[in-house]
């Protein structure tokens, strides 16, 4: 994520000093932006101490991606990874998601969740994460809803009006999911091993111990149904496999080459030691679906409970029922 610099503030005037007036008052020597603070400086209030609302989170969207350090996929760039759709000249690469931005304490803890299991691969493979920026900044997390797709300048716009009309169609409301499981993904399309938090949804309740996604099974079929008529790959749901219910996760972690085998799955277990059972019960709030396509991130909101409800009892009244 790109960074914004803000300039320094210095509108207000040090009051004069009482007791030596015909000392002139000392300078405040200015500071760069990201600079450490100096000794005796007084703390930036906060935005709750300031009065100053939180940022909206459009502006996230802003700044989503990432500088582009060059034209052509080289590897070298990003730890061996491989571009999987090739840069065409007029082509947008797309994706659907859900974006989570974990709270510090949470952010903190899956910190700790990751390098424990990179304690337990060894030397096998190098686990990277996915949580801090090479600048220390926490990122975002995300739960997919599409593979990464191409979009042409024609169809972009177009796809953008469908997959709204599409997602508002759905009528899913908001809700949210909990992390449950920590697993190995192998990616069927390169040589990256993903550790991933499988999820389900906070309102589900299932005795037999699988996981249910009502909710996200509902988008995941509108996003499929959409990005299949513009000749792109659906996500999950294949000839051979009817359900996608268990296949949503937030991916924290990826390393190059690690086979998923006995010894890689015993790292697993870190997610049972007692620091991290109040994973399980976080809960992952899905206000809405964000549509990346090339730089420009679209947030479509999804309905809330009560403005559902009163659409549900306005149809009603309409129909005599």
């Amino acid at each position: 994520m790109a960074l914004v610099d803000y300039s320094s503030s210095s509108s207000h005037s040090d009051s004069e000093n009482d007791e030596a007036p015909s000392a002139p008052p000392a300078k405040r020597r200015k500071r760069s932006p990201g600079s450490g603070s100096q000794p005796n400086a007084p703390s930036a209030p906060s935005s709750s101490e300031s009065g100053l609302p939180p940022l909206p989170s459009a502006f996230h969207d802003l700044y989503a991606s990432t500088v582009r350090h060059s034209v052509v996929d080289d590897p070298a760039l990003h730890q061996g990874r491989k571009r999987l759709i090739p840069h065409v000249v007029g082509n947008w690469p797309s994706h659907l998601y859900i974006e989570w931005h974990p709270l510090a304490d949470q952010h903190e803890k899956l910190v700790q969740l990751v390098c424990k299991v990179n304690e337990h691969v060894g030397n096998r493979a190098r686990l990277h994460n996915f949580l801090t920026s090479d600048l220390g900044a926490p990122l975002p997390l995300h739960i997919s809803l599409s593979r990464p797709i191409s979009l042409s300048t024609s169809n972009k716009d177009v796809f953008l009006d469908k997959i709204s009309s599409a997602l508002h169609a759905s009528a899913v409301p908001q809700f949210s999911v909990s992390p449950k499981r920590l697993k190995w993904y192998k990616s069927p399309d390169s040589n990256r091993t993903f550790l991933v938090l499988q999820v389900a949804s906070s309102q589900a309740s299932n005795s037999t111990g699988a996981l249910s996604n009502p909710e996200l099974m509902r988008l995941l079929s509108a996003c499929n149904d959409m990005v299949q008529s513009f000749n792109q790959p659906i996500l999950y749901q294949t000839k051979e496999t009817d359900t996608a219910d268990e296949a949503f996760h937030i991916s924290i972690g990826w390393a190059l080459d690690l086979p998923v085998d006995e010894e890689s799955n015993k790292a697993l277990d870190a997610f049972g030691d007692e620091d991290f059972q109040t994973i399980k019960s976080w809960k992952v709030s899905v206000p809405g679906v964000k549509v990346k396509i090339g730089n420009v991130v679209s947030h479509l909101p999804l309905s809330t409970g009560a403005a559902s409800a009163a659409s549900k009892g306005l149809s009603k009244s309409l129909f005599g029922l």
